[in-house]
Formats: C-alpha cells, sequence, structure tokens
C-alpha cells in the first residue's frame, strides 16, 4: 500500500485509480497466507498480488517480459532521468514552469 501511495503521490501516471488499487491491496493484505502454508497457496497468493497490479496499470503480462537490450535501455533511461531531477533540486536559476516543462517531456505520456 506504501508503494500505490506514493505512486499516487508523484503523479506519473494519469489513468490508475490508486483508491481501488489500494482497497485491493488492503483486501489482499488480510488473505496472505501463514508461513506454515504450502508452497503452492504463496505462489498462487502472489499470482493474486501480481494480477492486482496488472490490473491497476492495465497491463498485459507479455509486457513485462523484457529483453536485456530492453531491460538496461530502460535502467538507463531511469537512470537519465534520476539525474535530471537531482539537477533540479540543485538548481536555483531555473524557473518552476521551464522544470514542469523538462519533467512533462522526461516522464509523462
Amino acid at each position: 500500500m506504501n508503494l500505490s501511495k506514493e505512486l499516487e503521490r508523484i503523479k506519473i501516471f494519469n489513468k490508475v485509480n490508486f483508491a481501488v488499487l489500494t482497497t485491493n491491496l488492503e483486501k489482499l493484505k488480510k488473505q496472505i497466507p501463514d508461513v506454515q502454508q504450502d508452497l503452492q497457496v504463496h505462489r498462487d497468493f502472489f499470482k493474486l498480488i501480481h494480477q492486482t497490479w496488472l490490473q491497476a496499470f492495465n497491463l498485459e503480462p507479455e509486457l513485462l517480459n523484457l529483453s536485456k537490450e530492453e531491460a538496461n535501455a530502460l535502467k538507463n533511461y531511469f537512470y537519465a532521468n534520476h539525474l535530471i531531477l537531482r539537477c533540479k533540486q540543485s538548481a536555483v536559476r531555473v524557473s518552476p514552469k521551464i522544470w514542469e516543462e523538462i519533467e512533462d517531456k522526461m516522464l509523462r505520456v
């Protein structure tokens, strides 16, 4: 739930219903299998969590199977964005409007 609340706070996903996601995660939290339950119960529970996140973001499972090259490109993309955000935190001469334009081009579709 903390992750869903943090993702809602940073506002980079505009088509996700975070209230529904949080509610669904709260329901799952009440169903967490006991440590003593068998492995299959834990695997099934993991699948429920996985499906909950996929549904919230309207993703097909196939989209998550990245090649090594795709995963590396995504890693580099997020690293570059992280560096730009660190620059923003250090910058004093760039107006908030300019940074908003930069952020829109970086992270928002």
